[in-house]
C-alpha cells in the first residue's frame, strides 16, 4: 500500500524531521534547563510541535533523555576513533592527543552536551542509572582496544581496563570543569594534561 505523502513529504520523512526536532529541543532543554526542569511542555516548545507528537515518538522525557545521551556518546566515539586512527606516528602520544583533542571538540565545547552527558543523566531512575553505566562500560572498552595498538599495554588478564577507568574519570570530570568554567584555560592546555595523565598510566602498566 502507497503511502500518503503531504506536500510531497511521506510520513516516514515527517516523523524523522519530528524526531530529529525534539532531539535538537532535548538537547537545549535538558542542556540549559536541566532535566528537572526540563518539562514535555518544555521540549514541545523549543521544538515547534505537540504534544501528541511527541508522545507518537517518544514514551516520556526519559526515553529522550537517554536518545540525546547515546547521541552524543556515539557522536564522541566516533570522532575521537577517527582521530586516532588517522593520526601519524606510532607512539602512544602522538596517538592519543588529536583523539582526547576530539573528544573536546565533539563534546567539551558545548556545555549543553557535556551536561547532558555527565551531569544530568545521573540519579533519574535504575533504568537510566543502567544506562548510564552500559555506557561508560563502552567507553572503557573503547580505550582498551585502543591500547591493544601499544603491545604489552594490553597484555594482562585485565587488559588495559582499570587505567582506561582511571582516564576516563579523568576525562570527564576535566571536561566538565572547562566545559562549565569561566574563564577557563586554553582547550590545549588541558588536553596536554590528559595526555600525561594517560602516559604515565602507560608507562605504569609497561612497566609491570
Amino acid at each position: 500500500m502507497p503511502q500518503r505523502s503531504y506536500r510531497g513529504r511521506s510520513m516516514v520523512e515527517r516523523q524523522a524531521d519530528r524526531r530529529e526536532r525534539f532531539m535538537e529541543a532535548g538537547l537545549n532543554v535538558f542542556g540549559t534547563s536541566g532535566y528537572a526542569h526540563g518539562t514535555v511542555s518544555a521540549i514541545c516548545a523549543s521544538a515547534g510541535l505537540s504534544r501528541r507528537q511527541f508522545y507518537e515518538l517518544f514514551e516520556g522525557r526519559e526515553e529522550l533523555l537517554i536518545a540525546v545521551y547515546d547521541r552524543i556518546h556515539a557522536e564522541a566515539r566516533d570522532r575521537v576513533l577517527e582521530a586516532f586512527t588517522e593520526a601519524t606516528g606510532d607512539s602512544i602520544e602522538a596517538r592519543t592527543r588529536p583523539a582526547v583533542a576530539a573528544f573536546f571538540d565533539s563534546v567539551a565545547v558545548d556545555p549543553r552536551r557535556m551536561r547532558i552527558a555527565f551531569v544530568e543523566i545521573g540519579g533519574i531512575s535504575p533504568r537510566v542509572e543502567a544506562h548510564r553505566i552500559s555506557a561508560r562500560a563502552q567507553w572503557t572498552a573503547f580505550f582498551s582496544a585502543a591500547a591493544s595498538e601499544f603491545g604489552d599495554l594490553s597484555d594482562s588478564e585485565f587488559g588495559f581496563d582499570y587505567e582506561a577507568a582511571a582516564f576516563i574519570g579523568a576525562l570527564t570530570e576535566a571536561g566538565h570543569l572547562w566545559a562549565s568554567s569561566e574563564p577557563r584555560p586554553d582547550r590545549d592546555v588541558v588536553v596536554e594534561m590528559l595526555v600525561r595523565i594517560i602516559l604515565a598510566l602507560a608507562d605504569g602498566r609497561s612497566d609491570r
